[in-house]
Formats: structure tokens, sequence, C-alpha cells
């Protein structure tokens, strides 16, 4: 087996930051080169119902030893930050928390507040463009597997599967105040009940948890109708800055074509698709996947 090198070009630490959203504390760390001393930022936030531990610290290593400062952060509910119930996916809220991520970041010292570009992967590589629809001066916005179009969802799903996760949420917004939350596993094996169930999912998922998280596989189940409503795709014509889209060809939790439709809609995009699956950006398509976000940056950003 071959052993794929990369050159590092910056030294880097990293410092715990904490910041305010919806009144409630949040927290990231930002990754920040030696070297320059005004480096580019960019902003991360993680899928669906994950931790900021979960597969992105690659992904801000690799960054910073090129050059960028990279601010990988918990939305409210979970890791680090406050919010109650946990694990709730609430989309609304995660997107506030990603518009004070983002001006977190812009505060930080050694960073260059001109040029934020915004990452994101499956349902945050949404999040990005609705944020870069409405915030100034972003330089660029990498999105990932992004899961830009609840429809597209919700025709994939099974109508039992569908039904099922309809009616636990109504289950769980019926229930909460009185018993506390009603929960669905986030992933599962083909056939169980759970939001995410397609092959090796579970598996893949499961593989990026930290040993010491306290994460459990559950989630509210009263975001999930607000996770199929989710339609990013509708705000990519307000989005001016460069963006990056990756896609895999293997992907069989976020359909393609959305994102085959966003780039023939975005303004200015590099659309790149390879032979991976939704997971193996953190696994064995890692390489090709950082090696095209950093061929981006180095072209739009830096």
């Amino acid at each position: 087996m071959s052993t794929v090198r990369h050159t590092s070009r910056f030294e880097f630490s990293t410092v715990r930051m904490r910041f305010e959203s919806g009144g409630q504390r949040c927290v990231g760390t930002l990754y920040r080169p030696d070297r320059p001393d005004d480096a580019p930022v960019v902003v991360m936030g993680n899928g669906f119902a994950a931790e900021r531990t979960f597969g992105l610290p690659r992904f801000a290593e690799r960054f910073a030893e090129h050059g960028y400062a990279a601010f990988v952060f918990d939305y409210r509910h979970f890791g680090d930050s406050e919010g109650d119930p946990r694990q709730l996916v609430a989309i609304d809220r995660q997107v506030e928390d990603y518009r004070a991520a983002m001006a977190a970041a812009r505060d930080a010292d050694g960073v260059d507040s001109s040029r934020v570009v915004l990452w994101g992967v499956s349902l945050s590589g949404g999040h990005v463009f609705r944020v870069a629809a409405e915030a100034t001066g972003v330089a660029g916005v990498v999105a990932q597997m992004p899961m830009l179009d609840g429809r597209s969802l919700i025709r994939s799903m099974p109508k039992r599967t569908l039904a099922n996760l309809f009616l636990a949420g109504v289950r769980d917004s019926a229930q909460s105040l009185l018993f506390g939350p009603y929960e669905v596993p986030v992933v599962g094996d083909s056939g169980e009940r759970a939001v995410l169930t397609a092959p090796g999912v579970k598996a893949a998922y499961l593989d990026l948890v930290p040993e010491d998280s306290a994460w459990r596989n559950a989630t509210p189940a009263r975001g999930l109708p607000g996770v199929l409503r989710h339609r990013p795709v509708t705000d990519l014509d307000e989005v001016m800055a460069p963006a990056f889209l990756l896609a895999g060809t293997r992907d069989e939790v976020v359909p393609m074509a959305p994102v085959e439709r966003a780039a023939d809609e975005l303004a200015d995009v590099t659309f790149v698709t390879l032979p991976a699956d939704h997971f193996d950006v953190f696994g064995r398509a890692f390489e090709a996947a950082v090696g095209h976000q950093l061929a981006f940056l180095d072209t739009h950003v830096r």
C-alpha cells in the first residue's frame, strides 16, 4: 500500500474560543498558523447531528498547515456548546450559530477579517449558502456532499420511513414539555428505525465519533420535519462569492441532482465530483477532497 505524503508549510496552534448565539454560549476551536500574521480564516460547521470533533479537525489541521486559520465550532445543543435538549437539530438556530461563529472568527487575533471562507459538509453544506446569501465580505464558500434541498430527500426516502419520521416529530413536539424529548437514532443499519440508514452509513458515522465524546446516537425528533423542509437551494442566486462544490457519485445519503443544479446556478463555481460515498471525504477520499479545496482557496482567497 502506498502512502500519500503532504508538505506542511506552517506550524499552527489551537485556541479554545467562546461566543454567544441566541443568548447561549457556543464553543469552538481556532487553528491558527504561525504565518502569515493576517491569515484568511475558514469557518467550519459539521453535518447532521454531529459535533465539531467528528472528522473536522483533520481538515482544519491541513488548512492551518497551509497558512489558513480554521475555526471549528459546535452548534447549540451539541458538544461543548449550551442548549437543551441535547442533540436537537434546529435548522434556523444552526444558521444563526453559523453567523455568530463567523463574527467571532472575524474578531479573533491573527486572522484577516476581510478574507472569511464558509465551509460546510452534508447538512452544513447547505447552511453555508444561506449565510453567504446574506453576509458581506465572504471570500469563498466550500461545500462538500452538501444537502441543498429537503424535497429531494423526501423523494428519495421510502414512504414508510418518511411517515415514521414525521409522526416521531409530532410525538416529540407533543410530549416534550411534560415527559422530555422523544428521540430517534441518528444512524442505523438498513431496515432499522433511524434517520440515516443507507448501506454503510452507521459504521462510517460512528467511526468519526471520538472515544471520549459524550455524544449519543439519538436526536429529538421535533427537528426532523425542519430538515426535510430545508431548501438552501433557493438562496443560491444571492451568493456572489466564489463557491466550491464537491459531490460523490456513490453518495446514497444526499441526492446528487440538486448539487448539479447548484453548479449551474451559482455565479462563480468550481464543481468537482469524486467516485466516493457520503463519508469517504473523511477517509479514503480525504487527500483528494482536501487537495481540491486547497487549490480552490489558493486561487480565490490567498
